[in-house]
């Protein structure tokens, strides 16, 4: 596809449209960043590091063919591979396996030969997640080396950074799988979204907010014990709630 010139095109043109969902999907980044006074060159830089990590995700044992889908030199491809492993990027290094290895695990009870196959984790990464998993009660291991969730109920709410900082990318990465099946992909039967923006006593907020989750918590649960129930057979599916008060950005003078 020919490169676009946001600018110029217009929302209605399928040329146009990648670019108009990646600006609208960049709202929220930016809304940060700004709170915040980001220099534009460290989020130029976050931006390009992230970009690097997608295309990792989908290649995680192939960085040429990353450095060839990023138009960058293997050099630079190479240099990027070495930042993720600071600190900066250890919910995506240490918590996002956890996750990848229970969504695999929707599917049905997998071996771990068909685990490594299933989220492409190296097997020492792949032991400590199952280690993790196990300390938590999330998975049984059979004496024949078989992995299956025990429980429905799986919560990654949680005080410690990390899982946090996961949470956030999961959600985020629900809004962009909901935004691409509606806008790309035109599905309109098992996918939808909806926000409403409303006034509400500052002493219902709580209140309904906790109504609101623990009406969808039990919804997800029943939907996934009858999943379950065939063997896996369901489909894997994301939903994510935000609730938060409308606060304009501060004014500054000067």
């Amino acid at each position: 596809m020919a490169d676009v010139d946001p600018t110029t095109a217009r929302p209605e043109d399928a040329a146009a449209l990648p670019a108009r969902l990646v600006f609208s999907l960049m709202q929220a980044a930016v809304r940060v960043a700004a709170r915040v006074h980001m220099p534009l060159k460290q989020l130029q830089e976050l931006v390009r590091t992230a970009y690097f990590l997608e295309h990792r995700r989908n290649h995680p044992r192939d960085l040429v063919s990353v450095a060839d889908k990023l138009d960058v030199s293997l050099r630079t491809a190479g240099t990027l591979n070495k930042q993720l492993r600071d600190a900066f990027f250890r919910p995506e290094r240490e918590v996002e396996p956890i996750r990848s290895v229970t969504t695999a695990l929707l599917g049905g009870p997998l071996s771990r030969a068909g685990l490594e196959e299933e989220t492409e984790l190296e097997g020492p990464e792949l032991e400590r997640a199952l280690t993790h998993l196990g300390e938590l009660g999330w998975i049984d291991i059979g004496d024949d080396g078989v992995v299956r969730l025990s429980r429905t109920l799986r919560s990654w709410v949680a005080d410690d950074l990390e899982k946090r900082v996961d949470g956030i990318n999961h959600q985020l990465s629900v809004i962009a799988e909901g935004v691409w099946s509606r806008f790309v992909r035109h599905d309109t039967a098992t996918s939808g979204g909806r926000t409403w923006t409303f006034a509400v006593r500052e002493e219902d907020l709580g209140p309904l907010v906790d109504r609101v989750i623990a009406v969808l918590r039990a919804e997800a649960v029943a939907a996934e014990e009858a999943a379950m129930a065939d063997d896996g057979g369901g489909t894997r599916v994301g939903m994510t709630v935000a609730i938060a008060p409308m606060r304009p950005a501060p004014v500054e003078e000067t």
